[in-house]
């Protein structure tokens, strides 16, 4: 990875700079950095963050087993009610087989998801410039605050597809069938907005950590183009 030189370093030290001449004004710090060149530094780490995100959860083994496995995708709401039924009736195989392929399925969509990522980085407005470098919201709370809803909403199609190619949705219809076999308390469960929404918790908690990497570690960032990151 390139030796980075994102804005956060320079901005704090511009703000100790801004502190020690008690400019009230803001003038001085804003003379040393246009909010065109803040929101290119913004928009870097959240790409480099998407990057990492994504290279970490959407491989083989990513969601299922990554960072001692904290991102796997399991129905814990549903264990006390279609899972035990299943397993009390020996279909519990059923339940396990669902888990291994939702984390298939997430697993299989860094191609789909990354694109959709990245374009809600580059559509995303900001209005808060200093702030945000600042980390008061962090960058990627940011993000999430005002993209969230439609990066969940460019997720459903890849995931529907993939949920017919992993088999989710003929486990899951098979799960079902023999659940109410055995008893007529409804399930009321919309299978694919919970593995969307899970897949992009996992991809946003993610996005975090790596924001604080680039925050804290020269290592985690990426040169601008700005030739003030210098």
């Amino acid at each position: 990875m390139k030796k980075l030189r994102i804005l956060f370093g320079m901005v704090a030290l511009a703000a100790l700079m801004f502190t020690a001449c008690n400019d009230e004004t803001d003038t001085y710090v804003e003379q040393l950095y246009t909010n065109a060149q803040l929101e290119t530094a913004i928009k870097t780490c959240l790409r480099t963050s998407a990057d990492s995100a994504v290279n970490h959860l959407c491989v083989p083994d990513g969601y299922s087993s990554y960072n001692d496995s904290v991102y796997r995708i399991d129905y814990a709401s549903l264990q006390s009610s279609l899972f035990d039924t299943l397993r009390n009736h020996n279909f519990g195989d059923l339940g396990d087989s669902l888990v291994v392929y939702t984390n298939r399925l997430a697993e299989s969509c860094g191609g789909q998801v990354l694109p959709i990522l990245k374009s809600a980085i580059d559509s995303l407005t900001i209005t808060n410039h200093k702030n945000l470098v600042e980390g008061e919201p962090t960058i990627t709370h940011y993000f999430e605050l005002f993209e969230y809803n439609i990066i969940k909403a460019a997720m459903q199609s890849p995931v529907s597809i993939r949920m017919n190619l992993f088999r989710v949705n003929e486990i899951w219809t098979a799960m079902l069938q023999k659940y109410y076999q055995y008893t007529n308390i409804p399930i009321n469960f919309d299978i694919q907005n919970y593995i969307v929404d899970k897949m992009l918790d996992g991809i946003l908690q993610e996005m975090a950590i790596e924001e604080e990497n680039i925050r804290t570690d020269p290592d985690h960032r990426t040169d601008t183009t700005e030739p003030l990151a210098e």
